[in-house]
């Protein structure tokens, strides 16, 4: 008995204070379970209620439940009044299990997240909420949180009560957990994220609320401030590098030392896309095709291996290497079938080889590359108008219809396209 005591003391501790309220508590927790499962929250309720009342020690779940529970009612009520008091015992809920478990950091940034759904007015204390938690976790921060972050200090500097300033440096800050996350596939501790990479979608939210802010000068003064400060923090140097890129800061005065100092110091994707840039924009297209293939080459399997491959075709079709322009778009095609700069790159590489071709064969390349401009065109809103301007071009290079009969060829006919290396089929297509 003696050796039995201390568990069924602790046992009792967890699943109430007495014999009775155990028994109370492991069928309250059943109960519930089984409404949430079926997903009938109007009866999962109250036995609910009741475990949480009887032992509120028993299970973590039966906090992550809880919010469940509480939204279910939150997102159906109309009335203000009931709705304020409802995301009281909504916020309750995190705070309780705080109580009950600790997890500060982690529960406190679930619950600012909540409030920035539920009452984003209450921005500053939503604000506070992340600030402890992100000091407090790190790069371990959820993408919720990350995110979240951002938009409310985005909010608040809408109101005027955060600057500008704030808004870059916060920045290079939030970006370098979300990126530190992207490289180590990390998910939530508790795997209550649902499906997808939410880094991802962090890194592109806060993107968004960047570009409204923040121009190439304040970045600059920022990366000169910072630099002044901690000349030899290499990671700061990156994150900064890695903020002038969002914004193609090439014509920084600080941007080439950057580049150039995180490149020497550990060749990576970013640092020999930066330099790519940098020489793109000073018309040196050759070295930048040089250092865009580099980028490619040292990201695999990254999650900016889309933006390099892009830039590496558009440089290399610059440079009237469409074959090898041709070759990047359909790696890109590969991982998004849609994309439709990919598309264009690969029109304008077709469009290109039909200079060495006489009539008839000439006209292929140019059908070619009119269907690739307007899938371009239907799959890409982004690229409808400039795709809409290549197939004007392409049109107005279209035989007439006299031209066309000549050499039996009638709008509408398939037709097999061999000038300039292609084996492909196209439409013939008359010009109007």
């Amino acid at each position: 008995m003696a050796l039995l005591l201390p568990g069924l003391v602790s046992a009792q501790g967890k699943y109430g204070a007495t014999p009775d309220d155990s028994t109370l508590c492991v069928q309250s927790l059943s109960l519930y379970k089984e409404f949430v499962k079926q997903k009938s929250y109007t009866d999962a309720i109250g036995p609910w209620r009741q475990a949480m009342r009887v032992c509120p020690a028993s299970s973590k779940n039966m906090y992550i439940d809880g919010v469940r529970i509480r939204r279910y009612f939150l997102d159906r009520e109309k009335d203000p009044a009931t709705k304020a008091l409802l995301v009281d015992s909504l916020l309750m809920v995190y705070d309780q299990r705080i109580e009950a478990f600790d997890q500060r950091g982690y529960v406190q940034g679930r619950k600012a997240i909540e409030m920035l759904r539920y009452v984003p007015d209450r921005s500053e204390e939503i604000l506070a909420l992340l600030e402890s938690s992100i000091s407090e976790r790190g790069s371990k921060s959820e993408a919720g949180a990350l995110a979240a972050y951002y938009q409310d200090l985005y909010n608040l500097n809408q109101e005027g009560k955060v600057s500008k300033e704030r808004m870059v440096e916060d920045y290079v800050m939030v970006m370098g957990h979300i990126e530190a996350n992207l490289a180590s596939a990390s998910s939530s501790e508790d795997g209550e994220d649902e499906g997808g990479n939410l880094y991802e979608k962090a890194r592109d939210n806060v993107n968004e609320l960047f570009f409204r802010v923040a121009d190439c000068e304040d970045i600059s003064g920022l990366a000169d401030k910072l630099l002044a400060e901690r000349p030899d923090d290499m990671e700061l140097k990156t994150r900064l590098l890695k903020a002038l890129n969002v914004k193609e800061c090439t014509d920084a005065a600080v941007y080439q030392q950057l580049a150039e100092a995180v490149h020497r110091a550990d060749p990576s994707s970013e640092s020999a896309y930066s330099l790519g840039l940098f020489l793109a924009k000073k018309g040196e297209l050759s070295g930048s095709l040089r250092y865009m293939k580099e980028a490619v080459d040292l990201c695999p399997d990254c999650s900016d291996r889309v933006k390099y491959l892009l830039k590496a075709g558009q440089v290399a079709s610059a440079t009237g290497a469409h074959t090898q322009s041709r070759s990047f778009a359909n790696q890109v095609l590969q991982v998004d079938p849609k994309n439709g700069e990919a598309l264009m790159l690969i029109g304008n590489a077709i469009a290109a080889s039909a200079s060495g071709c006489s009539e008839p064969e000439v006209w292929g390349p140019n059908w070619l590359a009119y269907d690739q401009y307007q899938r371009a065109k239907s799959l890409d809103p982004s690229v409808a108008e400039k795709a809409s301007e290549r197939m004007n071009a392409c049109a107005a290079r279209f035989p007439e219809q006299s031209k066309a009969f000549f050499h039996q060829l009638s709008e509408g006919q398939s037709y097999q396209v061999t000038c300039g290396g292609w084996n492909e089929t196209t439409t013939v297509r008359v010009r109007k």
